[in-house]
């Protein structure tokens, strides 16, 4: 049977981003194929605000008669629909997905990640975004996580043979991109338009380094409260060593190798090849103490001259320009 619905639930740093613009921004030619993408409480072109709610969470979910709206949304038999957030692989309860996406109806696209890959990218983000000070390899330490255990919670409500595995490895790609990739899991769609390149860059080099010692000094909440993150994020455009990735040496990687070999011995076995863990990732150093004198100066600069949120923060740290330590 077709399934009536494709639920695209991640998992994060596999081009989930690019992916909803795509469909967001395609809507005529989704239709003439016969697809929905729900215009339906989208946030940054995802459905993040459904996965909220079906999560239960306490303040990002959805006003009361949701469930009705989203079952007009969708109750055109003529279509199919398709759903997408990196937020369901991880947050959601399968069971609670279950309540709109009936298994037999449901198909599952999920992308995973080579792990250390995965976990750097992830550890910028956390960074950013949050009061993290842990350095890298403490970060893997604290927070492993497998994929397997995940998926198979999914498993379990929708059964293997519901969910498309698919790694996130250009080489593995479809048509060379992800969108063209998860154009093909839908079957095909012609007249797309295809988003400009990914936008959301990783902070790196000294900007993480700087923003990890900041985050010594701020709460939890005074850390994630907009716009600080998105603070972070603009300087990546600053400096070529601000963005991308974060020099990672051999230890690391065999760390990674030790702790997720089993999970990718699982993962394997379900016929998912994330290629290998590289032995090392040449990228920004972080810290680079050759630069981070002149790279905290100019950090300081940019936010006095823009009166950046964070500046109350920053002024309680030693190393800021007059500092008063």
């Amino acid at each position: 049977m077709t399934p009536r619905f494709v639920l695209h639930i991640g998992a994060n740093k596999t081009g989930t981003s690019s992916i909803q613009r795509m469909l967001a921004d395609n809507a005529q030619a989704l239709a003439r194929a016969g697809w929905v993408y729900p215009d339906f409480h989208l946030l940054h072109c995802g459905h993040h605000p459904l996965a909220y709610a079906l999560a239960g969470h306490p303040k990002r979910g959805l006003a009361r008669g949701w469930r009705a709206a989203f079952a007009t949304a969708t109750a055109d038999p003529s279509y199919r629909y398709v759903i997408s957030s990196e937020l369901f692989f991880r947050n959601v309860p399968p069971p609670a997905a279950a309540t709109l996406f009936p298994p037999g109806q449901t198909r599952i696209v999920l992308y995973l990640r080579e792990h250390l890959g995965y976990l750097a990218s992830w550890y910028a983000q956390a960074v950013q975004e949050r009061n993290l000070t842990a350095c890298f390899d403490d970060y893997i330490r604290l927070f492993p996580q497998p994929f397997t255990g995940f998926l198979k919670r999914w498993e379990a409500v929708y059964g293997a043979a519901a969910i498309t595995l698919r790694p996130f490895r250009r080489d593995a790609f479809s048509g060379g991109d992800i969108c063209t990739d998860f154009l093909a899991q839908m079957g095909g769609v012609d007249g797309i338009a295809m988003p400009r390149s990914h936008s959301n860059l990783t902070i790196s080099g000294n900007l993480l380094a700087f923003k990890r010692m900041l985050n010594h000094v701020m709460s939890y909440d005074e850390a994630h409260a907009h716009p600080i993150p998105d603070e972070f994020g603009a300087y990546a455009e600053l400096r070529e060593s601000f963005r991308g990735r974060f020099e990672t040496g051999p230890d690391t990687a065999a760390l990674v190798a030790r702790i997720f070999d089993a999970d990718r011995t699982a993962l394997g076995d379900r016929g998912l090849d994330l290629g290998p863990i590289p032995e090392r990732v040449a990228g920004h150093r972080c810290p680079d103490i050759e630069t981070l004198q002149d790279d905290v100066s100019l950090i300081a600069r940019v936010a006095q001259e823009t009166g950046k949120s964070f500046l109350p923060y920053a002024r309680r740290l030693p190393v800021w320009p007059g500092a008063s330590g």
